[in-house]
């Protein structure tokens, strides 16, 4: 049940504040001073984006529905996820994020490992870890919107590259264009956005390797170090403009490591090791250094090394992108 807002009525269409300045100057003779408007910080995403749920997805669909709302959305996550930690303390932490999808989706959180029940569309009630596999979700974060009818109309696998991207997503629904327009051709009527993104930093390589094998890619990896103007000029020229350009999303996921310095980083079985360390298993020790690996972390052809020729080395990568693509096992070969 939805109720309406209430809000204190101020003279001069004011706030209070300007109504005790005003009050200051006509008694005390103080005169207005304007102060700047301070813009809201970080709010937790727990109580201000999420709903407190109790699960019942048809239920929440049939207030949705009398709100007045465009469905839910479905954040599926999981303890120890670094990117749904960054999501989570960069993006669904903004006032702007949740104020604008609180107004149109019912956002619920999903532990893709709890015993949480849920009750789904199809009136199925199952532990969130049942009932996350039930919707074939294996790899978080998993953003996946519900429309009023119970059905998922987009699914976004992995984390999104910031505020506007993932606003941009909301519009997408909002807007209605998911039913006649693919994800990739909006984003490239928004180049103000997709503009924006750059290239993310690996942090946890079996995360990284779900997601590309859900995606059904290969992993394009950068290894780079602090100070190396060519491993600039790999990620400001070739690098960055793929990701941007949205073309390359079926082909390869585009992610950067650095070496030096060296930092902790999760590898492909889930053990926590180093950047250095992972560089060194592929014994790379130059930088700039591009490896193309598929989902259990095999190098798929001979690594690039250094940039000799500029100009020719964007012929050079996407040829080895296509060859990598070509050289992957396919799932009957992976079972076998």
């Amino acid at each position: 049940m939805t109720t309406a807002n209430r809000r204190t009525s101020f003279p001069f269409g004011s706030s209070p504040r300007l109504v005790l300045l005003a009050t200051l100057t006509l008694f005390l003779g103080i005169p207005i001073v304007a102060l700047p408007e301070t813009k809201a910080g970080p709010r937790d995403p727990r109580e201000f984006f999420f709903a407190q749920s109790f699960g019942d997805l048809p239920e929440e669909l049939a207030e949705a529905r009398e709100a007045g709302k465009l469905g839910l959305l479905l954040f599926f996550e999981q303890e120890g996820c670094p990117y749904c930690e960054r999501m989570l303390k960069t993006i669904l932490n903004q006032p702007e994020v949740q104020d604008w999808y609180r107004e149109r989706f019912v956002s619920i959180a999903v532990d893709i490992n709890g015993d949480v029940e849920l009750t789904d569309v199809d009136g199925i009630t199952l532990p969130s870890k049942v009932f996350a596999a039930h919707r074939r979700v294996t790899t978080t974060p998993t953003i996946s919107f519900i429309d009023l009818s119970g059905a998922e109309v987009h699914r976004r696998v992995t984390m999104v590259s910031g505020v506007g991207e993932f606003m941009m997503m909301g519009q997408y629904i909002a807007e209605g264009r998911y039913t006649d327009t693919s994800w990739k051709d909006y984003a490239g009527e928004h180049p103000e956005v997709v503009n924006s993104a750059t290239v993310q930093q690996v942090v946890d390589f079996r995360l990284e390797a779900a997601a590309a094998a859900a995606s059904g890619v290969n992993l394009l990896l950068a290894v780079t170090r602090e100070g190396c103007r060519y491993c600039a000029l790999l990620r400001r020229e070739f690098l960055a403009p793929m990701v941007r350009s949205g073309e390359y999303v079926d082909r390869v996921r585009i992610r950067e490591m650095m070496m030096e310095p060296d930092t902790p980083v999760t590898d492909f079985s889930g053990q926590v090791t180093t950047t250095a360390k992972i560089a060194a298993r592929y014994g790379v020790t130059i930088t700039p250094t591009v490896l193309l690996l598929d989902a259990s972390g095999n190098s798929l052809g001979p690594p690039i090394t250094g940039i000799n020729n500029a100009e020719m080395y964007g012929f050079y990568l996407d040829q080895a992108i296509s060859e990598a693509a070509a050289a992957r096992p396919t799932e009957q070969q992976r079972e076998e």
